[in-house]
């Protein structure tokens, strides 16, 4: 199974996922970046808004390829996850 890192980008750097997760595809690491995004959300809350626009979530596989990025601006305000 591939192995992918949810590394979040702001604007005081990058707070880099040095362990990873084991996933079976790029939809199944969306699905996880969307969970590290719910939290990242409560934790962001009264942020500025400078601040909260340049978080961005990147999601990098196993060859060190970025396969998927997903800007906080994209996710706040939405359903983060979808029904089960």
């Amino acid at each position: 199974m591939p192995r992918y890192y949810m590394d979040v980008r702001s604007m005081f750097g990058v707070d880099e996922d040095l362990d990873g997760v084991d996933l079976p595809d790029v939809a199944a690491a969306r699905v996880e970046a969307l969970k590290l995004a719910e939290g990242l959300h409560i934790r962001l809350t009264g942020a500025r808004p400078e601040a909260c626009n340049q978080v961005v979530i990147e999601v990098v596989d196993e060859a060190y390829r970025t396969v998927l990025m997903i800007p906080y601006v994209d996710f706040v305000g939405q359903p983060l996850l979808p029904p089960d």
